[in-house]
């Protein structure tokens, strides 16, 4: 119920008509007893400064989720915890009470745990990651911390690749990163393709191996049927954003 203390978490981000999970966060703060609403907020890519500029304003605000294309310039504006930090990206923001903004990353934690409840494999494993925007760097940072045996970046933008790549060697040094797309033991793809009612595969069929993991918040997305389809053992972004609820509520309500 709505009430007159209601806090509010908004969701950022450009489209957002494609976006789920309304019906699990109201699950889960009815659970925790919260009062708090999760709603979806249509930010034009670009404007989030100036759409910040004025929700700093609302005194129930809670946070606000950033999600594509938003991450990058949330931890540019946040002041950002080590894991906003470390992968150059925030998909977390909270009103520090003095008119600025405080940044947190959760992609690369909700990855891990959705990640090893399915069974998929990432120390000592050849992974390759498709897309180095935010949640790609956010989940590269949390695959190379599980020391696999090598890491490769691939996106279609060959420079913000091999940027990633050269923050990851600093970070991890010693790590085989390799701004490249190849053969691997498991696939994870954070690129935006599959996304809605986008019908394109992000890697040939060819370079499908027994492991992939699709942060795409869809079932059916084209790469988890051709992965599916060779017998892979294959899981998409719901298991993510599952793994993220009670962590972004935490930060978001429980400032303790």
């Amino acid at each position: 119920m709505i009430s007159g203390r209601t806090r509010l978490i908004l969701l950022a981000g450009d489209p957002i008509g494609h976006t789920k999970g309304y019906a699990e966060y109201a699950e889960a703060i009815a659970s925790a007893g919260h009062d708090c609403a999760y709603l979806p907020a249509h930010v034009p890519s670009g404007t989030l400064s100036r759409f910040l500029a004025g929700v700093t304003h609302l005194r129930n605000l809670g946070g606000v989720v950033c999600t594509i294309p938003h991450k990058q310039d949330a931890a540019r504006i946040g002041r950002c915890d080590e894991a906003a930090r470390r992968s150059g990206s925030a998909n977390l923001l909270r009103p520090d009470g003095q008119g600025g903004w405080e940044a947190s990353m959760v992609d690369g934690a909700g990855f891990l745990a959705a990640a090893q409840s399915a069974g998929i494999p990432l120390a000592g494993r050849r992974v390759q990651l498709l897309g180095a925007g935010g949640a790609g760097r956010a989940v590269a940072m949390a695959i190379a911390a599980q020391r696999p045996a090598s890491l490769a970046i691939h996106d279609p933008d060959t420079a913000r690749a091999a940027a990633l790549a050269e923050v990851l060697l600093a970070e991890f040094p010693g790590l085989p990163v390799i701004p490249d797309l190849g053969p691997s033991e498991v696939l994870v793809n954070c690129s935006p393709l599959g996304m809605g009612n986008d019908s394109r595969l992000p890697c040939d069929r060819s370079l499908i191996p027994a492991f992939v993991y699709d942060i795409v918040n869809r079932p059916d997305t084209p790469l988890l049927v051709a992965a599916r389809a060779k017998g892979a053992l294959a899981d998409h972004g719901y298991s993510m954003m599952a793994a993220q609820i009670p962590l972004v509520l935490r930060w978001m309500l429980d400032r303790t």
